[in-house]
């Protein structure tokens, strides 16, 4: 028969050295790590789910690295929240992710505070409420189309400009000398402008409403659609970040975790 001695006082200090330290920095690099790992996750389903999502958009899936605090390690993996022009990725990917009307960005809030002259002589804003202008994004059409198949952000500024110029519909066809491909040649026609005596045996006349480029050739105008003024779209959950992200996090951290401890 043998008998085994031990004194228990002197396990007291490696498992403190184990529960206070060592566990506490295993969670926080193990935490650290999953937030990263549900970074690149999201950044792959943005590309899965969307068409050509630009890099400002990718780049923002973010974390805040996790600390120990007390008796808890935290961490945060949250959308951007600012951006340039006002248009802070949280805001309009939250339709996406949440469900909802689409964002409104600052171009069609600037129309709404945009006063332009219709053909008849009236004065109206350069967009309905509750409506959204929506490029013409079809082959053949006017609209410059960058690499990620958006309107490119210089013909947006040319219609700003253009429509905010104070130039009505009606100085344009009383001139009949504005430059071919001028950049000054963008309209706004709501519907009421649309059954104009003007329009009628055209050639190309606008059919919808919305923001129209005009060219001259000799003296004969040509109206070519750019923006399609419709409802705004309403989505439903489309990009799970919560989903994803609970789901990641919580896989990674157990993994890593687990590879550490039994190290």
């Amino acid at each position: 028969m043998s008998t085994i001695r031990f004194d228990p006082k002197k396990l007291i200090g490696p498992l403190n050295e184990l529960i206070k330290v060592q566990l506490p920095e295993a969670s926080r690099l193990s935490l650290n790590e999953a937030l990263f790992a549900n970074r690149k996750r999201l950044q792959d389903e943005a590309n899965r789910v969307f068409d050509r999502p630009v890099p400002f958009t990718l780049n923002s899936f973010l974390f805040d690295k996790a600390q120990i605090t007390g008796k808890q390690v935290k961490g945060r993996a949250f959308v951007r929240d600012d951006g340039p022009k006002g248009n802070a990725p949280s805001r309009y990917l939250n339709p996406q992710i949440r469900g909802g009307p689409a964002y409104q960005t600052r171009f069609p809030r600037t129309l709404l505070n945009t006063v332009v002259t219709q053909i008849d002589g009236r004065q109206t804003q350069a967009k309905q409420r509750g409506t959204q202008m929506t490029p013409v994004l079809r082959k053949g059409s006017k609209v410059r189309i960058n690499r990620y198949g958006n309107m490119s952000q210089g013909q947006y500024t040319q219609i700003l400009s253009a429509l905010k110029g104070g130039k009505s519909s009606a100085d344009f066809l009383e001139a009949g000398a504005v430059p071919f491909n001028s950049a000054s040649n963008y309209f706004y026609f709501d519907r009421e402008a649309l059954d104009h005596p003007f329009f009628r045996n055209r050639f190309t006349y606008p059919t919808k409403p919305g923001i129209y480029k005009a060219e001259i050739r000799g003296k004969q105008q040509r109206f070519y659609r750019v923006m399609t003024e419709g409802n705004i779209p309403t989505y439903t959950s489309k990009f799970k970040f919560f989903d994803i992200s609970e789901r990641t996090i919580t896989e990674e951290f157990v993994r890593r975790f687990r590879s550490r401890v039994l190290r």
